[in-house]
């Protein structure tokens, strides 16, 4: 085994005899948008403004791949991005020349050709995904004018940002010649110093492990690499057979289009939680080389753990549990909701195993959520760290592999009596001041009141928390009963807060009673929720007033939870 890193000139990468790339399928897709393309050629315009020969020479990055020492085929672990947008690059130059000059068959060269007995050559091979699409429009001259008026046809997001990308780079090459009638010339002087000035530090050895052991450490100027882009590589490179390698690609791919890159990423490591029960003890990748081992059993990982897990996700993120009874998929549907609430995800886990394990009893999966739901809110509002969360969530998890029944049961005992009356007593108290908690709790308790037990204030984009007794006392309150002590006692509590759908005027704040109903409640510019119209129907805002609603809203939330 060896390694390899080499300055190379442009001019010598695009070149047919020194390198043939190859996008093997279990990369990602091209995703360069237009800032990223953008930077790239702008940099080069600021190093290159004028048709002078210039002296500067400008490093691109690096790539890495995996070759044999005096075989042209390379296939690419890293740099897919920029090597794709400078072949882009290369054909919209291209384009911009006159067919008969001398330069545009040049760079076609560059791109494709025959050996010496005749076989296709070309210097970049997607993925089959889109391979047709970037030799039909890219590779071929004739190509881009037909891909720069496309609008509609393409099958992949990589084929309109390929057609996006050509069109932005023709605009900006062209507009940016600083002598319009001489745009020839220009172009030229940009060719020159991209094949000539600027250069790649290609990094190649022939081990496949060995490249992605430098694709880990290396920060370039591509996409940001993340723990799954590796695990994908190694996991869909233990694959043997080749086809299913591609089937197996297209299902991973789906699964992280579904999902979106950043929830993808975290899936990774709520299946690590969910196989091992613990919070990794060295880094993520380590573990699951070491530990869960995927690579040895790679179609089952993807078909028994990655698929799944990433499905369930999906339906508890969005919301999308499906049943016969559609009551019970309403409810579990919006413990769903409640639960993309909390305020940290350590209950995703066993929510995905579970959901996993047990998909088909609709009712005990209502018994479940809700359960979790009590145990993920009662740790939050009691500010439970971040191991004693794990914890708890490390029994759930193994009650869960012991039956359905188990789980539930487990997950209704993992709050302890006392911890009922800790939750109870922080409810009580000044919840306003708890500021991690108090619009979780108030838009729990607004939709218990609410009809059907779902408030506007559950899909509203904007809710913001209100005193109806403002924080400042003034004589109109006062003529109501409120001295400074009871007004001190009572301000921050449940049993005065309201929530509105927008954002708080800090004057309305310390309005008379009548005057801050009329501004806020009544104007017909915010939404009126169930909480609002208990203070519409009350003549004045009282103590006794208060205290009442306090203990409604309590009682309220204690059946909720069955604190």
């Amino acid at each position: 085994m060896s390694i390899q890193a080499t300055q190379k000139q442009l001019s010598e990468i695009f070149t047919l005899a020194n390198y043939q790339f190859w996008i093997p399928e279990y990369q990602r897709p091209y995703a360069w948008t237009q800032d990223l393309a953008g930077e790239m050629l702008n940099d080069l315009l600021d190093v290159f403004p004028d048709q002078e020969e210039s002296d500067s020479d400008y490093f691109l990055g690096s790539i890495i791949l995996v070759k044999k020492e005096g075989k042209p085929q390379a296939e690419v672990i890293d740099g897919q991005q920029r090597l794709t947008t400078l072949t882009l690059l290369l054909a919209t130059i291209r384009h911009l020349l006159p067919p008969n000059h001398i330069s545009y068959q040049k760079i076609s060269d560059r791109l494709s050709g025959n050996d010496d007995i005749g076989n296709k050559i070309i210097g970049l091979k997607l993925r089959e995904q889109d391979e047709d699409f970037f030799n039909q429009y890219v590779r071929k001259a004739e190509g881009m004018t037909v891909l720069l008026e496309s609008d509609a046809g393409f099958k992949t997001d990589s084929q309109k940002l390929l057609r996006d990308n050509a069109i932005f780079l023709v605009e900006q090459l062209t507009s940016s010649c600083p002598d319009q009638t001489n745009l020839e010339p220009w172009l030229l002087h940009l060719l020159n110093n991209l094949l000539n000035h600027c250069y790649l530090v290609v990094v190649t050895t022939s081990d496949f492990d060995t490249a992605y052991r430098i694709f880990s450490t290396i920060n370039t100027r591509g996409l940001e690499l993340q723990i799954n882009d590796i695990l994908k590589a190694e996991i869909i490179g233990a694959i043997p057979d080749d086809k299913q390698k591609s089937d197996y690609t297209r299902i991973w791919e789906l699964e992280e289009s579904d999902l979106g890159r950043d929830d993808f990423q975290f899936l990774f490591s709520h299946i690590h939680r969910i196989q091992l029960r613990e919070r990794p003890k060295v880094g993520l990748l380590s573990e699951y080389r070491n530990r869960i081992e995927p690579k040895e059993y790679p179609c089952q990982f993807i078909d028994s753990i990655l698929k799944p897990c990433s499905d369930a996700f999906e339906v508890i993120r969005d919301g999308q549990f499906n049943c016969d009874d559609l009551t019970q998929q309403s409810e579990i549907n919006r413990l769903f909701g409640w639960l993309n609430r909390i305020d940290n995800s350590d209950w995703l886990p066993p929510a995905i195993h579970f959901l996993v394990s047990y998909p088909e009893n609709a009712s005990k999966v209502l018994s479940f959520f809700t359960q979790l739901e009590r145990l993920a809110a009662g740790l939050m509002i009691l500010r439970r760290n971040i191991n004693e969360r794990a914890e708890r969530y490390r029994h759930l998890l193994a009650a869960i592999d012991e039956g359905i029944d188990t789980a539930i049961i487990k997950c209704q005992q993992l709050l302890s009596q006392e911890e009922h009356q800790q939750i109870l007593e922080i409810l009580a108290g000044n919840i306003y001041l708890q500021s991690r908690i108090r619009l979780y709790v108030l838009l729990r308790l607004d939709s218990a009141l609410a009809e059907g037990s779902l408030s506007p204030s559950f899909n509203a984009k904007l809710n913001t928390i209100e005193h109806v007794l403002p924080q400042t006392l003034s004589p109109s309150w006062e003529k109501m009963g409120w001295t400074p002590e009871l007004h001190e006692n009572w301000v921050h509590r449940l049993g005065n807060l309201v929530l509105l759908s927008r954002k708080k005027n800090a004057a309305a704040g310390n309005y008379s009673y009548e005057k801050k109903k009329t501004a806020y409640f009544q104007s017909g510019s915010a939404t009126v929720f169930p909480i609002t119209t208990r203070v519409l129907s009350q003549p004045e805002w009282t103590p006794a007033i208060v205290e009442s609603n306090q203990s409604y809203y309590l009682n309220t939330l204690k059946k909720i939870w069955n604190y």
